[in-house]
């Protein structure tokens, strides 16, 4: 494997640990067997209590919630895989992909968490903060001119 920079290399380690720990989420997310306490906290009720209002509503928001799951390790697998090989070959492709998805992905989890007063907010606010420094960094490695 080559090495653009330093930067990109340091940079992409950072990057790989912000994917895992999105991989992480949705691998609890796919695990999850009730709500999660900040959503149940949101609504105000306890599972139990949706349990007892409407079976059938509790098992579709839990199935909607192992969809985001899903969702969830599928796009950090799928950012995992194009940090460790274009990303780290200073392709600019790669540095847009990612630049555009981390973008599209930290706005969404915010504005949702913001919106539900969760308090993961300041997590995922973390994570964003360290996700543009891993992408500001090394930018002048990607749109140099070649």
């Amino acid at each position: 494997m080559v090495w653009a920079t330093k930067r990109i290399k340091y940079c992409s380690i950072l990057l790989l640990v912000i994917l895992a720990v999105g991989c992480l989420a949705g691998v609890a997310y796919i695990a999850a067997t009730t709500l999660m306490p900040y959503h149940l906290e949101y609504i105000g009720m306890s599972s139990a209590d949706i349990q007892n209002f409407n079976p059938k509503l509790r098992n579709l928001i839990v199935g909607l919630i192992k969809m985001v799951g899903v969702y969830a390790l599928l796009f950090h697998l799928s950012g995992i895989i194009i940090t460790l090989i274009p990303f780290r070959q200073a392709e600019r492709w790669a540095w847009i992909t990612l630049f555009t998805l981390g973008l599209f992905d930290f706005i969404t989890m915010l504005a949702a968490t913001f919106y539900v007063g969760a308090w993961i907010k300041w997590g995922i606010l973390v994570l964003a903060a360290l996700f543009l420094v891993a992408m500001l960094v090394p930018v002048r490695d990607f749109f140099h001119k070649r």
